[in-house]
């Protein structure tokens, strides 16, 4: 039975992005193995100046790391350790301020590390390594974000050329507007839904 990575940021009260984070569960229970990751419970470490400079070190090829430095990197090799052991990563999240929360971007930073979830050849350049893998975002905004509005959100094309960039193909799911268009919330989240199982079904079919 495939592995399947399954992280949530869904802190708010009422949260739709747990309601459509709780459907793709739902629906893949029993059809893949589930591990679960609440980002709002245990945040991924920030990139400060202590363990920022040895994921640099990492980077750029160092791997005898004393004791006391793999103590603070910890947090980010479990991260990436979860990864590595998914078939594949559900990620749901909301959009805050046009784009993805702090949370979410830490989570990003401690996964993409050289030599273990991409690599770097100076003849060929830059080649992820999680190739046999695929990604779902499940991405909910209060604003109605459509191609033909001014006002745009950049937390999908983050995520996305992220997920390539590590070699993962992936693909979204977009509730747009549930704060904006409130008298549409059903049907925001039915069509929603409606992908999520339809992505279930490609991943696991009977």
């Amino acid at each position: 039975m495939t592995k399947t990575l399954v992280i949530n940021y869904s802190p708010r009260k009422g949260s739709y992005t747990k309601i459509l984070f709780n459907e793709f569960v739902k629906l893949s229970k029993n059809k893949t193995t589930l591990s679960f990751l609440d980002l709002s419970k245990t945040p991924p470490d920030l990139l400060l100046e202590e363990n920022l400079n040895l994921i640099m070190e990492w980077n750029m090829g160092k791997t005898n790391f004393s004791e006391s430095e793999l103590l603070v990197l910890a947090n980010h090799n479990k991260l990436i350790d979860q990864v590595i052991e998914a078939d594949n990563i559900v990620l749901a999240f909301p959009i805050y301020n046009f784009s993805m929360p702090a949370t979410i971007k830490a989570w990003i930073d401690a996964i993409v590390v050289s030599n273990k979830t991409f690599s770097f050849n100076p003849d060929t350049g830059f080649s992820g390594l999680c190739k046999s893998k695929r990604a779902l975002s499940i991405i909910v905004a209060g604003f109605n974000y459509q191609p033909s509005n001014e006002v745009k959100e950049y937390a999908s094309k983050t995520i996305q050329q992220n997920f390539d960039f590590i070699g993962i193909a992936s693909s979204l799911v977009l509730a747009y507007g549930v704060d904006q268009n409130r008298d549409q919330i059903d049907n925001i989240l039915t069509n929603a839904k409606s992908e999520i199982k339809g992505v279930v079904n490609s991943w696991f079919p009977s």
